[in-house]
């Protein structure tokens, strides 16, 4: 499931929001009174994106201080007007969408659902030698979970409790028509994964760790040296020059 927050004290613009949210489906909403009530953390790399009902000095401070450790954070401004005093410093931000006026909840709808088609986690199922659209539903569900889950969760045996199957029977099923071993793809995935991060963000090794679902950094820096072939160090200096 996606994931989403709304930044508000109106009510009335928070319940509109959430209707429009609803009726786009299948995305989490977590709801704050101030953009300083949320604390980042390992999940707020996957927001689908911030929308916010009023845009001030402060807010501009903090979503510029999120973007050094968000990969591709979108923030939605939302509201019947808003005060644009401070367009210029928001044009600082990588991805910002202006939703205001009458027009706004079909333009906030349309909005969230070209963002959920875009989303930085969605897989290029071509690249891995996957034909998608020839899969059975029951895998289709499960590569869509694997798009928007907590990387953590996103293993054999979690998939298998997600699809109500015994982990045996996914492992079996996702070969025959994939033609290639779950834990396999997950791998190329998270290979994947650390390219768009390492190219958006400087992020520190930890938390590139923890987005993509290790307990412990150990664990993928070996991974990580693993399917790249030099450790994550080297790396990044090779992907910022």
């Amino acid at each position: 499931m996606y994931q989403g927050i709304i930044i508000s004290e109106d009510t009335t613009i928070l319940k509109e929001c959430r209707e429009i949210i609803d009726a786009v489906g299948d995305i989490r909403i977590n709801t704050y009174n101030a953009l300083g009530s949320f604390h980042l953390n390992e999940n707020a790399q996957n927001l689908l994106f911030i929308i916010l009902t009023q845009i001030d000095q402060e807010n501009f401070t903090l979503l510029a201080s999120m973007e050094k450790t968000m990969p591709d954070v979108t923030t939605i401004l939302y509201n019947h007007s808003l005060n644009l005093s401070n367009l210029n410093q928001l044009n600082y931000l990588s991805s910002v969408y202006f939703v205001v006026g009458e027009n706004r909840q079909k333009t906030l709808k349309e909005t969230v659902e070209k963002l959920k088609k875009n989303y930085w986690r969605t897989i290029p199922f071509d690249q891995f030698g996957i034909r998608f659209e020839q899969l059975s539903p029951r895998i289709q569900k499960a590569l869509k979970f694997v798009e928007t889950a907590d990387i953590g969760k996103c293993n054999i045996t979690g998939i298998a409790d997600y699809l109500n199957i015994s982990p045996g029977y996914f492992s079996q099923e996702f070969k025959r028509e994939t033609g290639q071993p779950f834990r396999s793809f997950m791998q190329k995935v998270l290979a994947y994964y650390e390219d768009l991060i390492l190219k958006k963000a400087n992020i520190p090794a930890h938390q590139i760790s923890q987005m993509l679902g290790y307990s412990e950094l150990s664990s993928f820096s070996r991974s990580f040296k693993k399917r790249k072939g030099i450790s994550l160090t080297k790396y990044k200096k090779m992907v910022k020059m």
